[in-house]
């Protein structure tokens, strides 16, 4: 990978990290796991594994929210498309 390509996937990856650890504290501090359910059934699976699919189910969607970010924060030149001092 190129040295910019690795930046932009650590400018994604690290901000969603940080954000997933933040939302599952607080998700679990109000939610007890044992309490949720998944299509009505109850989730038959231990504390921990229930933690740890909501701390990647909240990194999922900050990766998400991230790369959405980067995609959009590119200026026209970087798509080929005219700048400023290309119009008349």
């Amino acid at each position: 990978m190129r040295k910019e390509q690795v930046r932009r996937l650590l400018w994604v990856v690290w901000p969603a990290f940080l954000v997933a650890g933040i939302a599952e504290a607080v998700f679990f501090t109000i939610f007890d796991p044992f309490d949720l359910h998944f299509f009505g059934a109850p989730l038959e699976l231990s504390r921990e594994a229930i933690y740890t699919m909501g701390f990647f189910g909240f990194w999922g969607m900050g990766i998400a929210a991230s790369a959405l970010t980067v995609f959009f924060e590119h200026p026209p030149a970087d798509a080929g498309a005219e700048t400023d001092g290309d119009r008349p």
